[in-house]
């Protein structure tokens, strides 16, 4: 802008001064499997403490514990994306958090993935592979014996929470065969912490002794499950019976023709996952965005809408929740363009537009949209009075100059809310 077209404005502000998701199961014969699963991620794995910002699998290490464990970050990871709908203090809904999963291995075997990687695809689920803090689990891990275990699960998750997005509502720990066993005897002592127990190819190892605290047990998810011909059938179904009678909510699946160690062809247990995890009271948030929509807040219920419907691309609920997304993006991306198109004739009209856009879209990508298209209109009617300011200092008609623009300054100044704005502009 030339030095004489802003002494120009600046006098016209002086004027105006006063006027202020049935998988199957990919397992080996063998619980062998679970140690080759590591070596055959070894050129994926970071040694030193690594930062985990993205998919892959990383050996960590447990100062403490004077331990290791590996940890799957799943292939769709990403920090903003998680399962948790509270609002935050500001009223807004709040991040999805990822579920967790602590997979403990069998007898010879090493910290493992395995077979909870495999059973989820390698989405939606971090899982964390332990080593055992003593050597005596191998020898009957008692719960006289549990605390070194204990301290190092505590480590092992403030580690993994320390860097990745995970919800601390929704960990899960299991294993199989001995895997099983460890997890009968450390989850009971941590029910508190836990979403549930996942229990494969093994029983309870006190058998009906030494039960958990009758609150905590009660109403607790558990999955089990057993081959058909695994010659600890009879103890595992016994355990089943037993978490029942103390009120756990138990899931019990019997693989057919399969014995300890062989493989699966279908298992439910993503379902359960699912079902338990980031599923888990998800009709009660699609109730929590309908309401929001109801009342107007359709900022709110665009995101919870949108959060629910990247949960599954096949869950009922799910499905529902991304037609009503779409639905509000149409209607959202309609009255912007009607927006765009009343800004060619009256900006104040469509700045009101605008601001009314962003306060019902609040919290969401189109109140985000609407701001920046009130900054651009803004931009533009700047740009057209500077030029039109030009031509009336050319012709050299300044009264008039004023009379025409002084009443249009004072009510994009004052009355846009972008003040800031249009004082940079000048």
């Amino acid at each position: 802008m030339k030095n004489s077209t802003l002494v120009f404005l600046c006098g016209i502000m002086l004027i105006t001064s006063g006027c202020m998701w049935a998988p199957t199961l990919t397992t080996n014969r063998s619980e062998s499997y679970a140690i080759e699963s590591i070596k055959d991620d070894a050129q994926k794995e970071s040694t030193l403490e690594p930062q985990i910002t993205t998919p892959g699998i990383y050996r960590l290490e447990a100062p403490k514990a004077k331990n290791s464990f590996v940890v799957y970050v799943p292939q769709d990871y990403t920090p903003e994306r998680a399962p948790d709908f509270a609002p935050t203090e500001s009223g807004q809904v709040g991040m999805f958090h990822w579920p967790v999963i602590f997979c403990y291995h069998g007898v010879g075997g090493s910290a493992t993935t395995w077979p909870f990687q495999q059973i989820t695809h390698g989405e939606g689920f971090i899982i964390v592979g332990m080593n055992y803090a003593t050597e005596v689990y191998s020898h009957g891990l008692g719960r006289e014996r549990i605390g070194p275990e204990q301290a190092f699960f505590a480590e092992a998750l403030s580690i993994v929470s320390s860097q990745l997005n995970i919800n601390p509502k929704m960990v899960f720990m299991g294993g199989y065969s001995q895997g099983g066993y460890s997890t009968t005897i450390l989850g009971e002592q941590l029910l508190d912490q836990l979403a549930g127990l996942i229990i494969l190819g093994a029983s309870r190892s006190y058998v009906d002794r030494y039960p958990p605290p009758a609150k905590q047990i009660q109403g607790k998810p558990i999955f089990i499950g057993v081959g058909e011909n695994d010659e600890r059938k009879p103890q595992v179904k016994e355990t089943v019976q037993i978490y029942k009678d103390w009120g756990a909510d138990v899931t019990f699946e019997e693989w057919p023709g399969t014995r300890h160690g062989d493989e699966p062809k279908e298992t439910k247990l993503l379902d359960w996952l699912l079902a338990n995890g980031p599923l888990k009271d998800i009709e009660s948030k699609l109730t929590t965005a309908r309401q929001a929509e109801k009342a107007g807040k359709l900022g709110e219920a665009f995101t919870l809408y949108h959060q629910v419907s990247e949960l599954s691309q096949n869950y009922g609920t799910c499905i529902e929740a991304t037609e009503a997304a779409e639905k509000l993006t149409q209607q959202a991306e309609k009255q912007l363009a009607e927006a765009e198109a009343v800004g060619q004739e009256s900006y104040i009209e469509a700045d009101k537009l605008l601001t009314q856009i962003a306060k019902v879209y609040a919290g969401s990508v189109f109140e985000e949209r609407a701001r920046q298209q009130k900054k651009t209109l803004l931009n533009a009617k700047a740009d057209a009075l500077e030029a039109k300011a030009v031509a009336a200092e050319k012709a050299m008609d300044y009264k008039k100059a004023l009379q025409l623009y002084e009443p249009e300054i004072r009510r994009i100044y004052f009355e846009s809310h972008e003040g800031p704005i249009l004082m940079a502009k000048i």
